[in-house]
């Protein structure tokens, strides 16, 4: 863990698996549409992507 980890939101985090949690309880499309694309780490672009897809069902429903 870096000393900045304190500082920044956890989907920031530097540990790919504490922001995958973190992407699992966000519900602002926006910024999981950012981490979709942006995300360092390819489980985390695709948990995001993934969570997305579920709120754009659940909206529509």
């Amino acid at each position: 863990m870096k000393f900045s980890d304190l500082f920044v939101p956890r989907y920031q985090h530097s540990n790919p698996d504490v922001r995958v949690k973190a992407v699992k309880r966000i519900k602002d499309p926006k910024l999981l549409d950012q981490i979709a694309k942006q995300d360092p780490d390819p489980k985390v672009r695709d948990v995001a992507s993934s969570r997305l897809s579920n709120l754009k069902v659940q909206t529509t429903a």
